[in-house]
């Protein structure tokens, strides 16, 4: 282990922040998660995490990654309550062509809330005897030793301001993130910051059931939005506390509910079971809603100079919208990433911290184009051909899932990671997405 970084610093406390302190502290002397939030002592929702309230979904590789660096994580949430399922099997997919049969997969998922599993790694985290998490503490800047190397931060509290002294500073402070002007202030050029908005709002409670009666037959409903004729939809998962969680989505100028009444009515307004089950279910949470959306990415990858002793990950550098369930598995690669780079370095050899961003960026091409690329067809009605052709594309697939097993099984692996694109050059999933026609297709419901 290289002495070089002696003491990291990581800004924010949340997925990609806990994950990052996880990787570093097998690497540093010392540890110091910087959190702007009072952090409860229990799982609960907070402030810096407004989506917080919304159905959250860890992804398969995502899950695989968490369990090796917090060995036991599944078995500790699996015994507060959230349970495990295949997901072939526990889905129930309304699809705008149909609903895919269940169809073993082999692929376990786990639900829960986001705070029961923020929660548990940040107790796992906190544990680490070379990590200390100060929360009601917020970074108003970087300290410096000229424009080229960052040596630390400034911080300010309620008892005044202060400096932290790091050989690492890593921005995981999220959307808020600023970076991009603490760059600027070094005489840095700007960042290109990419956007691709479909104006996806989202409106959520969670339900208990009453006493004797079971659970829904499915583990988690999803039911995806689609251009132009499908503004609304919904996904829902069984949780801990034997709760259900819905998030009602919609796209565009969809009026999303906001009390009791209006939920269960929008709830009526989609094809499928959802409104059925929760007619008779008690609710447990108040009407929330959010609206920020917006996939975003920032190119530090493709600055000319970068500070030494910085790097910037998770939704500081590349956003999705989280209907795609994609943010927690992407932070979770990207501090698979920094545990690589940092073991492949030679002793007393800095991070590179340029070389990671571009490596970093490498990682959410394939994400962003999964988030995107549906997403550009509600805002952008005159994109590119090539966008046009990939959601033209991925529509075929979707529209062959309900009726072609094996299509149904490599659309899940892509969407869970577990799969990359080459999986769709087998040529006989490119005969049935292709050629097969779909029961009641229409030009209008499958191109961009």
């Amino acid at each position: 282990m290289g002495t070089d970084i002696r003491h990291a610093v990581v800004m924010g406390a949340g997925m990609a922040g806990l994950a990052a302190a996880r990787v570093l502290a097998d690497s540093c002397e010392a540890v110091t998660v910087i959190e702007r939030d009072r952090l409860p002592d229990a799982s609960g929702p907070r402030a810096g995490v407004p989506q917080g309230h919304h159905v959250h979904g860890l992804l398969a590789l995502g899950a695989e990654v968490f369990e090796g660096y917090f060995p036991g994580l599944r078995a500790e949430l699996e015994r507060a309550g959230a349970p495990v399922w295949d997901w072939g099997e526990g889905l129930c997919a309304v699809l705008p062509h149909g609903t895919p049969p269940p169809t073993p997969m082999g692929m376990p998922i786990q639900t829960f809330s986001r705070p029961l599993l923020e929660h548990a790694l940040r107790r796992r985290v906190t544990a680490l005897e070379r990590v200390t998490l100060r929360d009601g503490l917020t970074v108003t800047g970087l300290r410096t030793a000229g424009p080229g190397k960052v040596v630390g931060v400034r911080v300010k509290d309620g008892d005044g301001e202060d400096e932290i002294a790091a050989d690492l500073v890593v921005d995981a402070s999220g959307r808020s993130s600023h970076l991009p002007q603490w760059l600027a202030a070094l005489g840095l050029p700007s960042p290109r910051t990419t956007t691709v908005d479909a104006q996806v709002g989202y409106a959520s409670r969670t339900y208990s059931y009453p006493e004797g009666q079971a659970p829904p037959s499915w583990m988690g409903l999803l039911q995806p939005l689609r251009a132009p004729d499908f503004p609304k939809g919904c996904y829902a998962i069984q949780i801990e506390n034997n709760a259900l969680h819905v998030t009602l989505h919609g796209a565009g100028d969809t009026q999303l509910p906001c009390g009791d009444e209006d939920f269960l009515a929008y709830a009526k307004t989609l094809r499928g079971p959802i409104a059925e089950t929760i007619a008779s279910l008690t609710p447990t949470s108040a009407v929330r809603r959010y609206a920020r959306t917006v996939n975003r990415k920032i190119a530090y990858h493709r600055l000319a100079r970068w500070p030494d002793g910085l790097i910037a990950l998770g939704d500081s550098v590349c956003t999705f919208n989280p209907a795609y369930g994609q943010g927690m598995t992407v932070a979770a690669l990207e501090a698979r990433l920094l545990e690589q780079m940092l073991r492949s370095r030679r002793t007393r050899t800095p991070l590179d911290g340029r070389d990671f961003q571009k490596r970093l960026a490498r990682i959410t091409v394939s994400p962003w184009l999964m988030a995107t690329i549906p997403d550009h067809a509600w805002g952008h009605p005159r994109s590119a051909w090539p966008i046009k052709a990939g959601n033209w594309f991925m529509n075929r697939l979707i529209d062959t899932a309900p009726h072609d097993p094996r299509v149904y099984t490599t659309f899940s692996g892509l969407f869970h990671m577990t799969a990359g694109p080459l999986a769709l050059a087998d040529p006989r999933l490119l005969s049935s997405v292709l050629v097969r026609p779909r029961p009641g297709e229409s030009l209008r419901t499958t191109t961009a």
